[in-house]
């Protein structure tokens, strides 16, 4: 279906516009770029091309590979250097607190955030859910890394060959009959997650209380932080299992894009 031609916007400034684009298509680009692909980009000669390239290298945008005019170019350290000043003036509770609090209308449950911590997942955030009977946990308290869906959703990116070095020897300690014990389960789960990226702990941690969380990333493509949702298992049936689990997805999904995160 063609898509209707986008108005014109008539105070663009084309050079810096240009610019932008150049910039935009370098951090796209998995090899170095060279002045040729630049040119036939914006539609212009290479003479034209390199000027704009030129400036954005002498602002710390982008370098290049090599030595000589013709090396390719790749992104920049002042682009990272950008992007932490970005992030130091939110914190990650301040991008998360709108969806926890969607989480917990949507779903009526309690909605939580963790980062890593030294044992386990260490809880930051949380919002109250609707019903009466809810799930909660303090503020600051971990959460054990093999048998809850936070603590799960924060190893999707652990190397597989530190997972043993980061929960100690096996067999893990036990909480409920349903808790995972060995590191051969936990694996099996975690390659799961990554297709779904969505984690579970149903009465792993807790007798009769089902946990559901997705992994938040950051600009780096790393795991940073987990979001997710509590409650009684005998309100978390399979139907209502499957649209929590979706809406706990697209809710780590939307915070890790505003954290600067693209698929």
């Amino acid at each position: 279906m063609n898509q209707p031609p986008k108005k014109r916007n008539r105070q663009r400034i084309q050079s810096l516009d240009r610019g932008l684009r150049l910039l935009e298509y370098v951090s796209e680009r998995q090899e170095p770029v060279s002045l040729a692909s630049m040119a036939s980009l914006l539609g212009v000669d290479k003479s034209s091309a390199y000027r704009l390239v030129s400036t954005l290298a002498d602002r710390g945008y982008v370098r290049q590979q090599g030595e000589v005019r013709s090396s390719g170019y790749v992104i920049g350290n002042k682009i990272f250097s950008l992007a932490r000043k970005m992030a130091s003036q939110r914190t990650l509770q301040d991008h998360a607190r709108k969806f926890l609090r969607e989480l917990a209308r949507s779903t009526g449950e309690t909605a939580h955030l963790a980062v890593r911590g030294e044992t386990g997942a260490a809880l930051v955030d949380h919002e109250l859910g609707h019903h009466t009977l809810a799930v909660t946990t303090g503020w600051g308290s971990e959460e054990p890394y093999h048998c809850t869906a936070l603590g799960k959703a924060l190893l999707v990116n652990v190397d597989p060959n530190e997972l043993a070095d980061r929960l100690g020897p096996c067999p893990y300690q036990r909480f409920t009959d349903r808790t995972v014990l060995t590191l051969g389960q936990l694996q099996e789960e975690l390659r799961s997650l990554k297709e779904t990226l969505v984690a579970y702990d149903r009465g792993e941690y807790r007798e009769e209380t089902c946990c559901i969380a997705s992994p938040v990333w950051d600009f780096r493509r790393e795991a940073v932080a987990a979001i997710g949702i509590s409650g009684p298992s005998s309100r978390m049936n399979k139907t209502t299992l499957s649209r929590n689990a979706e809406q706990v997805r697209c809710s780590a999904l939307a915070l890790s894009e505003e954290l600067g995160f693209t698929e």
